[in-house]
């Protein structure tokens, strides 16, 4: 004898048992979804910040490394405690290789961190627009440069010297309470004004 398969649908229950089992699955696997998209979003903002605050501090030694001495400038270089003014061809949010001025400060927060704000003026035109922010460092900082022949000083150019080069050989970020070097921006030692080159021509005084 042939056994009759009998065929049965899904009972008005068990239809809403599945549905039911439907819905939390689906509501488990959204919020799970929705948590994994939170974390990826906080670990990019993160990381984008970190490359950030990187890139930012990373710009002092950009300027100080890419120096150029300014013919038309009585001081190409100068700088004290909390200021110095130079030229550089690597300004930041400027075009790559023209020759800008630029004017780096030091600012103590007024916050109980104890901690010093790294900022960047245009020395030319200080109203257009306001201090750029490069990076916060831990400590109270102060500026001191390196001379030729190793030789720190307080300001630039230097006091009590009779011969000096028109820009130290490095400028040090140090912390004022613990003497500690925190940033040593070495800078270019080459010929930085020769005759007939792009950089003069630059200035005007190229012929």
């Amino acid at each position: 004898m042939k056994q009759a398969h009998q065929q049965r649908g899904l009972t008005l229950i068990e239809l809403l048992v599945t549905v039911v089992i439907l819905s939390f699955t689906v509501a488990l696997m959204s919020g799970a979804f929705g948590q994994i998209a939170q974390m990826l979003r906080v670990s990019t903002e993160h990381s984008n910040g970190f490359l950030s605050r990187w890139n930012q501090s990373r710009a002092l030694y950009d300027m100080v490394g890419n120096m150029v001495i300014d013919p038309t400038l009585e001081k190409p270089f100068s700088g004290q405690y909390q200021q110095l003014d130079m030229v550089t061809l690597a300004f930041p949010d400027g075009s790559p290789g023209a020759p800008r001025q630029a004017r780096v400060l030091l600012k103590p927060t007024p916050e109980i961190d104890n901690s010093t704000d790294l900022q960047l003026e245009n020395p030319v035109d200080q109203s257009s627009q306001p201090a750029m922010k490069l990076a916060r460092l831990p400590g109270r900082l102060e500026f001191r440069f390196i001379d030729h022949r190793g030789q720190e000083h307080a300001q630039w150019p230097p006091t009590g010297m009779s011969e000096h080069r028109s820009m130290p050989s490095a400028v040090l970020l140090k912390d004022t309470n613990s003497q500690r070097t925190l940033v040593r921006a070495a800078a270019y030692e080459g010929n930085l004004t020769p005759k007939n080159n792009a950089i003069a021509q630059a200035f005007g005084v190229g012929r």
